[in-house]
């Protein structure tokens, strides 16, 4: 029966069964998304996904043996909230000042640059919480653009379970009805899970940025 599975059927159960058991003493693996759930510009090396609420059980079931980091800008989490139980914010990308316009030629907004120091400060992050590669992290981003890049990062980068929270902390933009455009569908402050805007020190960037940065 096995033999005539396809073959990333089988790929991702083992992936699971791994994670599973990979580890005595550390966090199970999470019961998550399928891959074919996934929108396939979003499809990551690890191809670990998980709704908002998944994300927030699995942190919440072992606080200590998962590491959930937003890895959206300072500014986001400034203006738009933080997750209660995110560990880190350590951003992929960091906003610059210039100004890219979008088709339309009225509308744009600025230019997130890549962060180099992004995979460098997670070591540290883990480092501080006497872990290593092997731990269980989750990523978290505003809709679900940047996360998969982090994963990717953190997958060339030899760690060895990342998955990715496919809603974002925003959510999703709804495509129809009064709130068009609106990131009212799904993610974490829509599904109404534990966030405020009070940003604790230790969780902050400049704690793991290899250069200090404030």
């Amino acid at each position: 029966m096995i033999a005539i599975m396809a073959a990333n059927t089988v790929e991702r159960i083992l992936i699971v069964f791994t994670t599973m058991f990979v580890l005595a003493g550390s966090a199970p693996a999470a019961l998550a998304l399928d891959k074919s759930e996934v929108k396939e510009r979003w499809h990551t090396s690890f191809d670990l996904y998980l709704s908002a609420q998944e994300a927030y059980d699995m942190k919440a079931a072992n606080p200590e043996d998962v590491l959930l980091i937003d890895v959206r800008t300072r500014a986001e989490i400034q203006f738009v909230g933080f997750a209660d139980i995110a560990d880190a914010n350590i951003p992929i990308k960091i906003f610059s000042d210039e100004w890219k316009l979008k088709q339309d030629g009225v509308h744009g907004s600025y230019r997130k640059l890549h962060n180099f120091d992004f995979v460098q400060a997670v070591d540290n992050l883990i480092a501080s919480k006497n872990k290593d590669k092997r731990v269980a992290i989750i990523v978290m981003c505003a809709s679900g653009s940047r996360s998969p890049l982090a994963a990717d990062e953190l997958y060339a980068a030899d760690y060895r379970r990342v998955y990715f929270q496919v809603e974002g902390f925003e959510g999703i933009k709804a495509k129809q009805g009064p709130d068009q455009g609106k990131r009212v569908v799904n993610g974490w402050k829509n599904r109404g899970l534990a966030w405020s805007y009070r940003l604790p020190d230790e969780k902050m960037y400049f704690n793991f940025a290899p250069s200090g940065q404030p």
